[in-house]
């Protein structure tokens, strides 16, 4: 009998009219037939293996997550060490190439070059006027504004802005 889960509750129903059909009321005996005995074993038996064979699907699907959480969790810690290493190997060659003197260097693949990135460097947080900070759930200066401001001659409190040497890779 192979009865999808949700075909139960019917074949049940439809078992039982025909156990209540066969039921012999003039004798006043209440007897079952056994071929529909038989019948209710096999469907409670079906029943019984199919909730433990979606049991046994649920288990295996709970190992398959926690795999999948702990392989997540290991490639984003690889994902961060590969990450501080780029990061390190950008500010290597980014001083070898200043130190030296160079701007940019054409390789049969790549060309490294030297920019002039500018940034607004906050000295001292607590003396940018509001106007210039954005709120959240934590008042901090908004670079954007302020180096906006600086960069069209206002003076702004607590920030200047400086240029500085970035590695664009292309």
């Amino acid at each position: 009998m192979a009865l999808k889960l949700y075909e139960f509750a019917d074949a049940y129903r439809e078992l039982w009219v025909r156990i209540e059909g066969s039921i012999d009321a003039d004798d006043g005996a209440e007897t079952v037939d056994e071929s529909l005995k038989d019948e209710f074993d096999q469907l409670e038996s079906a029943h019984a293996d199919k909730i433990e064979n979606i049991a046994k699907m649920i288990r295996s699907l709970l190992a398959t997550q926690e795999a999948l959480d702990n392989e997540a969790k290991r490639l984003s810690a690889r994902a961060a060490s590969v990450k501080r290493k780029t990061e390190w190997l950008k500010g290597y060659a980014l001083d070898s190439m200043v130190a030296l003197g160079h701007t940019k260097i054409e390789g049969d693949i790549l060309v490294v070059s030297v920019s002039q990135n500018q940034s607004v460097h906050i000295v001292d947080e607590t003396a940018i006027p509001e106007t210039y900070c954005v709120r959240t759930e934590t008042v901090r200066p908004d670079k954007g504004m302020i180096r906006d401001a600086i960069k069209t001659g206002r003076d702004v409190e607590g920030a200047e802005l400086v240029t500085r040497p970035s590695l664009r890779i292309r």
